[in-house]
């Protein structure tokens, strides 16, 4: 019988990627964007201060991270999941931040993969404790020092693709329309937590829009571009600025345009004034 379309199928996936194809239907979900530009020169100023001070080399996605929790802080009627068709308001503020895992050196035909560094209370942290936190939880990661995950991503491998789909979709069920624990079962409480950020900017991406990951119920996922010279505007004077664009992907059922438009003006005003917002 003629093909539709002549191909094949790929092998040495990553884990992610396996998870990836079966975790969504075809598009129908509330999704809606935005995007930010940002003038950086005092923040990054403020990071390469707070390095000197600090002792820990700061980047933009730890700055981010920070004013995103900071930001739900301030306005925690976002800080919120879709229970039951309800919405439920979290307690706390964790930020996940994912970072890439390269293949071991014995299987080069692996893809990368992807993992999230999970910061707890993030808005309780300082820059640096984020900072540290991430390249921590990036580190066990990558040398497969956190049991619990490693048991989690081998579990997943295990599944074939035509049940990995609706196994995602009852352990999101599961944990969070029944809020019920499974780490018994391998599986992490809450990897995510209330907001993803990922860095497109080490890619040399300036913007991009990462889908809404379903199965994590996160409604906000926040992807940094790159650090760019472009033109802007200063005392009327056209001149050359840092700028950077953050492109923002939330559930409408949770945050809406108003709300996006608050999350956005406390967002920005860190931001670009991260050392009056911290008070250094």
């Amino acid at each position: 019988m003629a093909k539709n379309i002549s191909g094949h199928f790929v092998e040495h996936l990553s884990s992610w990627r396996r998870m990836a194809a079966v975790a969504w239907s075809p598009p129908d979900d509330p999704t809606i964007y935005g995007t930010i530009d940002l003038d950086m020169t005092d923040a990054l100023e403020f990071l390469r201060e707070e390095s000197e001070r600090t002792g820990e080399h700061l980047t933009v996605t730890h700055l981010v991270t920070k004013a995103m929790a900071d930001t739900l802080a301030e306005h925690p009627e976002c800080n919120c999941i879709i229970r039951r068709g309800r919405i439920f308001e979290r307690d706390d503020i964790d930020i996940s931040v994912l970072v890439a895992v390269p293949p071991e050196e014995a299987d080069r035909e692996q893809e990368a993969d992807l993992s999230g560094a999970l910061v707890k209370n993030a808005d309780r942290r300082s820059i640096a404790e984020i900072a540290r936190e991430i390249r921590e939880g990036a580190r066990k990661v990558r040398k497969h020092e956190d049991p619990l995950l490693d048991r989690t991503k081998k579990l997943f491998d295990r599944v074939p693709p035509v049940v990995m789909g609706p196994l995602l979709r009852l352990v999101a069920r599961l944990q969070y329309d029944f809020n019920l624990d499974l780490s018994a079962a391998g599986i992490p409480n809450d990897p995510f937590g209330s907001a993803i950020v990922t860095s497109v900017g080490v890619l040399g991406i300036t913007e991009a829009f990462p889908p809404l990951l379903t199965f994590t119920r996160v409604p906000a996922v926040l992807a940094v571009g790159a650090v760019e010279d472009k033109p802007g505007v200063r005392d009327g004077e056209l001149v050359v600025v840092p700028a950077m664009r953050i492109a923002a992907t939330f559930d409408h059922r949770v945050i809406d345009g108003f709300q996006g438009g608050k999350l956005a003006k406390t967002f920005k005003s860190i931001i670009q004034d991260p050392a009056a917002h911290f008070g250094t």
